[in-house]
């Protein structure tokens, strides 16, 4: 367990807690006084005239930090024998989320075993007797001193508890100690003093502050920039030579993985949120203005595919991570784990693996033969097995309280990812339009390029020019003396010089019934700084080639006949 050194605000920080807990030990009553203090009158008040405590922030607190140094060199074969005795009873324990599974805060170790160990205290709090001893041992064992100390207790007050969990290093964690010890001494049948009460209302307040973290989200890295850095990548850059250098270092990043004895396709293979050269490194370019916002430099294609594989690497990192959270809640709590089978619903169905045996008639199975005997007292003992059971009920419903609110944190969550992934899917969508319209216009204009001249019949060139003259059209690209003729011939057209600065305004092609790019004379930039304005307003455009005036004004006005 590494060291934490918490100092959440209206929380004592661990040296103030220290002081305190000498205070309480040489003065009396200073520490009391001090949480009465900083809670006024939010002191405890116990339900049920203290009959029932709500432990549930000492208990997450207890989940966070029981697993020490050598427990954790330990768990995996702690974590095998409790599923082996108890996996097939988790779903009648209680289900509390003591850990909630945030692959984004925690590497994938600790989160198993926090997963786990929250199944533990479930199961502990159910009643199952094996979890109780097992327990215990881990207690004797990891923790030798303390065991040997507390064992002597039958009753603990306050003044007990705090000179019991004062940590011995002053940069420890104490509430990991007060947490502890407190859903310790129960299982050792230590009465818990009533002026201990306050502690649970200190621990369960700051347990809400260490897990009020709601997550990271994509536009909290980039903002509202990322459309603009994708046209930016589509303007600045040739695709030809972005895929030449994402595939360079790709090959080395392969070699990489080789080396450290893996596949060259594994990031490949983990990484589900990538969606291509260009997408990725857009998120970059956006992720680089939000980390240097004040930079204002043009970052080159070599630096944006060296961030991009970086970027690219993370996320396959992080998908694992993700996969593995998935992949225990559903080994726990089967489809309910899952979002996944709400859209797929599993092919595999248990209750269908049967399995026949010679044995027949109405047999009794253990379980059923113990909750008969449980429930077979005598008259004398209903009433108090009655109220036993209401309090059990009560207990078990506060826990529901707690799990709804943690589900409900969940649920927001992830709807926000819903509407993300759904905004992020009418952009695709868009995208996929755009690009099946520009790919009908290709094939149209590839095709008349291999068909040679068409000439209308029994249209004049004239009657044509007169027809196609009254539409607004715009041109991009040209050679100068083309454009010199196009001008006498259309004076009212608006014709676009390839070599006009990069801040020509493209909102030109507004109001245009069409636009027209002159292939023979063009730049890359230029094409897609028009060409983002055309999809983005759906405006009809189509291709022109060569410095044949009458070709030019024939392909023109066989647009405008077929429409």
């Amino acid at each position: 367990m590494k060291n934490v050194n918490f100092t959440l605000d209206g929380l004592p920080s661990i040296d103030e807690l220290n002081n305190l807990i000498q205070d309480m030990i040489e003065s009396g009553g200073n520490f009391v006084n001090h949480m009465m203090k900083n809670y006024g009158d939010k002191r405890l008040m116990p339900d049920f005239n203290g009959m029932i405590l709500d432990t549930y922030g000492c208990e997450r607190l207890f989940v966070y930090f029981f697993i020490n140094d050598e427990m954790e060199e330990d768990f995996p074969l702690i974590a095998r024998a409790f599923y082996a005795h108890e996996l097939a009873n988790i779903p009648e324990y209680q289900d509390v989320e003591y850990f909630d599974i945030r692959p984004g805060e925690e590497c994938p170790e600790l989160m198993f075993n926090r997963f786990t160990l929250g199944l533990m205290l479930n199961a502990l709090n159910s009643g199952s007797e094996y979890t109780k001893t097992l327990f215990l041992y881990l207690h004797k064992t990891y923790y030798k001193k303390e065991y040997r100390t507390i064992k002597r207790f039958g009753t603990m007050s306050l003044s007990e508890l705090l000179a019991l969990a004062k940590p011995e290093e002053r940069s420890s964690p104490y509430v990991a100690n007060l947490s502890r010890v407190l859903c310790i001494a129960p299982i050792y049948g230590i009465k818990v003093g009533e002026d201990c009460n306050i502690m649970y209302r200190f621990l369960n307040e700051f347990s809400g502050k260490l897990a009020s973290s709601d997550g990271f989200s994509f536009d909290e890295a980039v903002g509202n920039s990322f459309k603009d850095c994708r046209k930016e990548i589509d303007e600045r850059f040739d695709q030809k030579k972005l895929y030449f250098l994402d595939a360079k270092m790709s090959k080395f990043l392969g070699n990489v993985f080789q080396w450290l004895g893996y596949s060259p396709e594994y990031a490949d293979w983990c990484d589900e949120n990538d969606r291509g050269v260009e997408e990725r490194l857009a998120i970059v370019l956006s992720i680089l203005e939000k980390t240097f916002p004040k930079s204002n430099r043009e970052y080159s294609a070599e630096e944006l595919t060296l961030y991009g594989m970086i970027l690219h690497c993370a996320s396959a990192m992080t998908c694992n991570s993700s996969r593995l959270a998935e992949t225990l809640r559903t080994l726990v709590y089967g489809e309910s784990g899952t979002f996944y089978y709400d859209e797929f619903p599993p092919m595999f169905h248990p209750e269908n693996v049967q399995v026949k045996t010679g044995r027949t008639g109405n047999v009794k199975t253990e379980r059923q033969v113990k909750d008969f005997a449980e429930h077979a007292g005598t008259d004398g003992c209903r009433q108090d097995e009655d109220e036993s059971m209401l309090l059990g009920e009560v207990d078990k419903l506060r826990r529901k309280v707690h799990k709804l609110e943690s589900d409900n944190s969940s649920l927001r969550a992830s709807l926000a990812e819903k509407k993300r992934l759904e905004e992020e899917s009418k952009d695709i969508r868009k995208q996929l339009e755009a690009s099946n319209r520009e790919l009908a216009v290709l094939r149209n204009y590839v095709y008349n390029l291999t068909e040679g001249d068409n000439p209308i019949i029994d249209k004049t060139i004239e009657s044509m020019k007169e027809k196609i003259a009254g539409y607004r059209i715009v041109i991009v690209g040209g050679h100068s003396n083309w454009l010199s003729k196009m001008k006498k011939e259309f004076p009212d057209w608006i014709f676009v010089n390839p070599k006009a600065s990069g801040s020509t305004d493209v909102s030109i092609v507004d109001k245009a019934d069409y636009v027209y790019f002159f292939t023979d004379t063009i730049s890359h930039s230029k094409y897609h700084q028009f060409m983002n304005v055309i999809r983005e307003r759906k405006i009809n455009f189509g291709y022109i080639h060569g410095v044949n005036i009458e070709k030019n004004i024939r392909d023109i006005y066989v647009d405008f006949d077929e429409n």
